[in-house]
């Protein structure tokens, strides 16, 4: 009986080696150890059943190569799940993959320096195991039970024939990094083509405006409302903006999205959480400005250099005056790295303005509270300081860039309130929100399982000048009768339109928060599928 078992026993760890079982599951286990909520007892199903199928060709044909590329694939596949959990407490995400493609070297160390912890000890013996797996020689057997091999790799091929049948092999058969490697994939495929299209559609939209108008949309970046002194913040982040009496705060807004792309193609597009119209079918607000009449205008401090650059810069392109401020990096990721202050937007906003055309439309894209915080701002308003932590330091560093934030944004009003014509108006609003440390430990916008408030609560601020508040009362009344009612920012596209009183079949009211018609009662399920409930 004992012959029996060790007979058997050895088959099945030749089917299921050792080695792979613990680059495989160890991610498995520690999730569990470190938030067992997000993890899930069907990885080890499916890792179990795709082990032989990689396994059992060995077996059949033993040579090195193949033993080397096996165990080097399962260790590289485990150490990225691994280091996922240990450093960002939750498996590896689309959303993860869209943050870590916007990053380098440099900006990788950086933001490792901030997430460093002693659990990331757990990979020096991790990866010493691989190392003695590679001098491991298979063992042979004087009589293999193929019968065996035969039975699993029929459970195997069954379990993944039935998902494909069902056309859900990717999204319920395949283990995680497959998964989201493929997600990943297919969205890179929609950005590339979206960033083929540079011209505004031809469709119908019309102003009803005879006066001179001129609108601007400053679009920021990573500001999370509860770092500003205007939306209560206990540091006195925003002391320009909470002086001016000419603005009106929109208290109640999150983004939909906690990544810069896609926020910000909701936002300038028809696309929304709940209609899902791919953004390479969407019109989008460059197309209704443009065709309302529009002089177009896109001003930005960001780089038009990048994997996903590229799709903004398509939005911007489609605009017929395009200025990119920020030209001292070669690459979007040494963007993040150098510094180039969003002051650099005065100069040709300004010239924007005073430009003789009777309706404008002006985009101006902030760099805002990007990372790395200490790169957003000059030394004049490193006034949060003397912080002993890390973690303190880091939070003085992201105030200090919202401070310096309030300065830019005041001006730009300023700007606009001085060289504006006629019936003017402007929206500030953030593409997302930034969590630094203020839930789950954590600092930027990657999260995993429920999405952090932090990372989607975002500052909303309307200025309309006094012409327009003179002819549009009662749209100025609703903004402000609205300005506490729940509000996710992919409705701005509608709520832009309403307020600069464009007729166009694409209009929905019902989606705008400046019209009566607004519904209040969305429910505002986000990007992780969850409801957002305030704090």
């Amino acid at each position: 009986m004992d012959k029996v078992k060790s007979y058997y026993f050895d088959n099945i760890k030749n089917i299921y080696p050792l080695h792979l079982i613990l680059f495989i599951f160890t991610p498995i286990i520690i999730g569990f150890f470190i938030d067992f909520d997000l993890s899930n007892e069907r990885d080890i199903i499916i890792n179990l059943i795709w082990i032989p199928l990689f396994t059992i060709p060995y077996l059949l044909y033993p040579k090195k190569i193949i033993y080397y590329f096996i165990t080097i694939l399962f260790f590289v596949s485990g150490f990225i799940n691994l280091t996922h959990w240990l450093i960002l407490d939750g498996p590896i995400t689309i959303t993860s993959l869209l943050v870590i493609s916007n990053t380098n070297l440099n900006e990788s160390i950086e933001y490792l320096s901030l997430k460093s912890t002693f659990k990331l000890l757990i990979l020096f013996p991790y990866t010493y195991f691989f190392i003695r797996s590679l001098k491991i020689k298979k063992q042979d057997y004087n009589k293999p039970n193929y019968y065996i091999y035969v039975i699993i790799a029929l459970i195997s091929i069954i379990f993944i024939s039935e998902n494909v049948i069902r056309h859900r092999l990717i999204r319920k058969g395949s283990p995680l990094l497959v998964k989201v490697g493929a997600s990943f994939i297919n969205e890179m495929k929609m950005f590339n083509e979206f960033s083929k299209k540079t011209l505004p559609r031809k469709i119908q939209a019309s102003s009803s405006t005879i006066d001179n108008q001129t609108f601007v949309l400053i679009l920021g970046e990573s500001a999370n409302k509860k770092h500003m002194s205007i939306y209560d913040y206990k540091r006195k982040t925003s002391p320009l903006l909470g002086k001016r009496k000419d603005i009106i705060r929109v208290n109640n807004t999150v983004s939909p999205y906690s990544n810069t792309i896609n926020s910000v193609l909701t936002i300038l597009s028809e696309s929304n959480l709940e209609n899902k119209i791919s953004f390479n079918n969407s019109i989008d607000i460059i197309d209704v400005f443009h065709a309302a009449g529009f002089k177009t205008y896109w001003i930005s401090n960001q780089s038009p250099i990048g994997v996903w650059d590229n799709v903004v810069t398509s939005f911007a392109k489609k605009s017929d005056v395009v200025k990119f401020v920020n030209i001292s990096s070669n690459s979007s990721f040494e963007a993040t790295l150098n510094v180039s202050y969003d002051s650099k937007l005065f100069t040709p906003f300004i010239s924007a303005l005073k430009e003789s055309v009777p309706k404008k439309f002006i985009v101006l894209h902030l760099m805002g509270s990007h990372s790395s915080y200490k790169k957003r701002y000059p030394s004049d308003y490193r006034v949060f300081e003397n912080e002993t932590s890390g973690q303190e330091k880091t939070i003085a560093q992201y105030d200090n860039s919202i401070l310096y934030n309030d300065f830019i944004v005041d001006s730009l009003l300023n700007s606009l309130k001085s060289h504006g014509t006629g019936l003017s108006s402007a929206v500030y609003i953030s593409d997302h929100g930034e969590n630094v440390y203020d839930e789950k430990n954590n600092v930027g916008h990657n999260y995993t399982g429920k999405l952090p408030n932090a990372n989607v609560e975002i500052p909303f601020i309307v200025w309309l000048s006094p012409q327009f508040k003179n002819t549009y009362t009662s749209q100025t009344n609703t903004i402000l009768n609205n300005v506490n009612t729940p509000f996710v920012s992919d409705d701005l596209f509608h709520s832009i339109i309403n307020l600069n009183n464009i007729e166009t079949p694409t209009l929905d009211t019902t989606r705008s928060i400046f019209s009566k018609g607004f519904n209040s009662f969305r429910k505002r399920i986000l990007e992780d599928g969850k409801e957002y409930h305030q704090n």
